[in-house]
């Protein structure tokens, strides 16, 4: 399966914010939208990274209340992996796996055209080996030829 195969599954809808936002806004946004992470634009639209609820809990605990008046640029890692839409499911759960990272941008030509997170990839996972069982009790349950 691949990536653009899940974008077509689960929807291609992605929250951003600009990265000059402050953290308690985007917080705000998380909770009136029911997400656990945003995407993090520049002003000129360019991908900064994906804001989590780790991240806003990481920078309270290490700076009290006073991280939510800071802009959300601060918590924005650099390098942040992406997966392009022909990517397999399977790669973008090595790289989540790897880099310990819960949510992946998706890309196409150097535009965000989706957000997928682990749990997304998991559950198309356990659809698809759910899908070859079945067409392997399928086959085990066809008739033998008779041989001669």
């Amino acid at each position: 399966m691949r990536v653009q195969d899940l974008i077509k599954t689960k929807g291609d809808i992605v929250i951003t914010v600009v990265d000059t936002i402050r953290i308690h806004h985007a917080a705000r946004v998380m909770h009136e939208r029911g997400v656990g992470a945003l995407v993090v634009l520049t002003a000129t639209g360019q991908l900064k990274g994906v804001l989590s609820e780790r991240e806003i809990v990481v920078a309270v605990a290490d700076h009290g209340r006073y991280a939510l008046e800071e802009p959300i640029a601060e918590l924005m890692p650099a390098n942040r992996p992406t997966v392009g839409l022909t990517d397999s499911v399977r790669d973008a759960m090595t790289i989540m796996t790897e880099q310990r990272v819960r949510h992946l941008p998706v890309l196409n030509d150097g535009r965000v055209v989706g957000l997928i997170s682990l749990g997304d990839t998991v559950k198309a996972r356990l659809t698809e080996k759910i899908a070859e069982n079945e067409v392997l009790q399928d086959i085990a349950r066809w008739p033998v030829p008779a041989v001669a």
